[in-house]
């Protein structure tokens, strides 16, 4: 990894997160192009990012932004954190390893609304060959890819007591929530080899990191893009005390996150027209759609039950089991997902109603959100944090799927499925209607999948084309879970990673990528 960095490159990736560590690696595999990587962090060996088990730990300190929500109005005013990774491989370096494509109509559902080539036939060729998959054979599955996937290994008893709390109440235990079916309960897949975090770091850009034609450059904090009339010319970051500008003589591809690229894109004069000129921000592209439609999964911190005796030790990623299911059975694909959680799980407003530590959680979550939420500035200075309103349960809808799903979670978690485990019912206990709706809003957090503040569409909202161009701009792209239209119903590494080869097809110009 240099830390010197020449003036000009073929390609500039902003973000070295789940999608720019593909990007990087696919665009340094053309010899003739140059290929600068920025990352605002640092690398990713410290021993918490390594172990799996781990990841609650990591969203305080340097390797995360400390970004905070705007007081959630919908879930009195509380102000919630933001996790986001700030290290070589972003957040896939700071999550909890689950690996999960999404239900087949999410990518359906993008292309009947016009994003060519974005179809679940064509996002299922990316997933096979990005995966290298150690579980049931299966032929929607991929081997040989850069992305060691396998279910986990000796799983804790409360992970294994969740799948089978499943059966207990009639629903399907799935083998592979990545095959031909999600619905029921399930063991995660996971990136976890040998009991190490695996991520994009060690799968793609590791084995690209010897070529002479890439550069990676950490702490390298974008602040701009630069633009010379309606193309986009190179990168303004600061790094090592000063502030530097590299040209981009073929494409600048934003990979900065859900956060990260809309944000780039407003300070650079990108996005709504009003809310720049308002901040005395030059208006290049009025963009309206440019941190709008803020999505993310609501998950509940959470039923706790008392263990009975000391509670098993964490395994695996401590999040080793999951669910999907319908909250009305006329739905087309799931709208929950709960998770089981190997230890204490609430709120900060919650967390004092648990008695001791030997306590697990089941959380129920919602992942086909209908409040949308938005991305903001507060000022011209790149070293401002925005705005973060993600507007949690601003929708009745999301509050009657929430209900749903923690009544089903509750009933899994009464079943003889926990019987050798199950103390008393912790939190929240035996509640009227009103009082269930008033615990939502005082424990609903987020599942850490936050999406779409750049979104791929047609629309006068869209921000960019289905070739992840943004409009308006010639030579630039985003290309990170910001430009999902909506978010897929699971955990969205896998989509970012799939997204960040999309990207690289497009930009190569591959013939897969036509679909």
């Amino acid at each position: 990894m240099s830390q010197a960095f020449r003036q000009s490159y073929d390609y500039i990736v902003v973000g070295a997160g789940s999608a720019g560590c593909v990007l990087a690696a696919r665009l340094s595999e053309d010899t003739d192009a140059t290929v600068l990587l920025l990352e605002a962090g640092g690398r990713d060996d410290h021993p918490d990012v390594k172990d799996p088990r781990k990841w609650p730990t990591l969203f305080y300190g340097a390797m995360d932004w400390g970004w905070k929500t705007a007081p959630l109005r919908h879930c009195n005013n509380r102000v919630d954190h933001v996790p986001r990774g700030k290290m070589l491989g972003g957040c896939h370096s700071h999550n909890a390893n689950a690996w999960v494509r999404g239900h087949p109509e999410d990518f359906n559902s993008w292309a009947y609304a016009g994003c060519a080539g974005w179809d679940w036939a064509n996002v299922l060729r990316l997933y096979k060959k990005i995966e290298d998959w150690h579980g049931p054979t299966c032929d929607l599955r991929g081997t040989g890819g850069p992305m060691y996937v396998a279910p986990p290994v000796d799983p804790n008893p409360v992970a294994v007591a969740f799948v089978e709390s499943g059966a207990a109440v009639g629903l399907p235990i799935v083998e592979d929530n990545n095959g031909p079916s999600m619905l029921g309960t399930s063991f995660f897949n996971m990136t976890v080899k040998d009991g190490q975090r695996r991520s994009v770091v060690q799968a793609y850009l590791e084995p690209a990191m010897g070529r002479d034609n890439l550069t990676v450059l950490t702490a390298a904090h974008t602040r701009r893009v630069t633009l010379e009339g309606d193309r986009c010319t190179g990168v303004e970051f600061r790094h090592d005390g000063g502030v530097h500008t590299v040209r981009a003589d073929r494409e600048v591809i934003l990979a900065g996150g859900v956060i990260g690229s809309p944000r780039a894109l407003m300070l650079s004069g990108i996005g709504p027209a009003e809310h720049l000129r308002s901040l005395g921000i030059d208006v290049a592209v009025d963009l309206p759609g440019v941190g709008q439609n803020l999505q993310d999964h609501a998950l509940l911190a959470g039923i706790n039950y008392a263990c009975k005796g000391k509670l098993p030790e964490v395994r695996n990623n401590g999040a080793e089991s999951t669910m999907w299911w319908k909250s009305d059975d006329r739905l087309i694909s799931p709208d929950i997902q709960p998770v089981i959680i190997e230890f204490p799980f609430a709120s900060p407003e919650i967390a004092d109603r648990l008695p001791h530590e030997d306590c697990y959680a089941i959380a129920p979550s919602i992942v086909r959100p209908a409040s949308r939420g938005s991305v903001t500035l507060v000022s011209s200075d790149p070293d401002d944090d925005p705005v973060i309103d993600v507007n949690f349960m601003a929708c009745d809808a999301d509050v009657r799927s929430m209900l749903a799903a923690v009544e089903l979670c509750r009933e899994m978690g009464a079943s003889e499925a926990f019987n050798e485990l199950r103390g008393e019912e912790v939190t929240p206990g035996p509640l009227s209607r009103s009082e269930m709706v008033e615990f939502i809003r005082m424990s609903a957090t987020t599942y850490f999948h936050p999406t779409s503040t750049c979104a791929m569409g047609l629309g006068e909202r869209a921000v960019v084309s289905p070739d992840l161009c943004v409009y308006g701009v010639r030579s630039l792209r985003v290309a990170d879970a910001s430009i999902m239209p909506n978010v897929t119903s699971g955990n969205t590494n896998a989509p970012s990673v799939m997204i960040g080869e999309m990207a690289a097809e497009r930009i190569l110009g591959v013939d897969g990528a036509r679909g």
